[in-house]
């Protein structure tokens, strides 16, 4: 988990230093500033990394009673998005690459055996890895601002580990560790603005690694 973490800082502050030395901060450039209808913030020669944090997942189910403890990570997802170079209808395509991740721990510390309490453990882990498409129109494409639809096809591997110290001889299932994947396609739709010239925020709706993400947008 920390790990998860740590990358995802590590690629948001890279992505931001770089974007940031080919903005020079220009926030105060009335030019860039101004919309103008003839240019768009997505063309033939965008590139562009997005960092998000998702809300919502409907991964995990778990009992939550008396002495159960749930909790989960945020939903850390990075996507890269390149655009073909031709124009494709009244609009351009981009396509690119997906990576979301997602965890949950539920934990249960009132199982009894031999006049002692003791606790079992469940945890999953969530990864999802998608090729990712977006369309973005003319029509909802400006210079600073746009949105767009597409869709990611790909696989969601997810683990789950069993612990307990139960000392009971009848509980063989000290610690359990399995892992399977699944394939797993989603819609989504999202709108981007830029506050500086490479530099936005977005918001994306659709089933990811979480049903919610909103985040940074880098042009590189």
């Amino acid at each position: 988990m920390k790990k998860i973490i740590f990358c995802f800082l590590l690629i948001t502050a890279y992505a931001f230093n770089s974007a940031s030395a080919r903005t020079g901060f220009e926030l105060k450039n009335k030019s860039f500033l101004q919309d103008n209808s003839g240019e768009h913030c997505f063309d033939e020669n965008s590139r562009v990394l997005n960092t998000g944090i998702g809300m919502g997942s409907g991964y995990y189910s778990a009992y939550r009673g008396a002495g159960y403890t749930y909790k989960n990570s945020p939903a850390f997802s990075i996507s890269y998005e390149h655009a073909l170079p031709k124009k494709l209808g009244p609009g351009y395509l981009g396509l690119g690459a997906y990576f979301g991740y997602q965890s949950a721990t539920s934990r249960f510390d009132r199982a009894y055996y031999s006049g002692n309490y003791y606790y079992y453990e469940h945890k999953w882990r969530s990864y999802f890895i998608a090729a990712r498409g977006a369309y973005h129109f003319d029509f909802l494409n400006w210079r600073r601002a746009e949105v767009y639809a597409g869709v990611i096809a790909g696989l969601r591997i997810q683990t789950y580990n069993y612990s307990t110290n139960n000392p009971d001889p009848k509980n063989d299932s000290y610690k359990l560790d399995q892992g399977r994947a699944y394939p797993a396609i989603s819609l989504f739709a999202g709108a981007r603005w830029y506050f500086v010239e490479n530099i936005g925020v977005f918001a994306e709706l659709g089933y990811g690694i979480s049903y919610g993400t909103v985040g940074f947008s880098f042009k590189l």
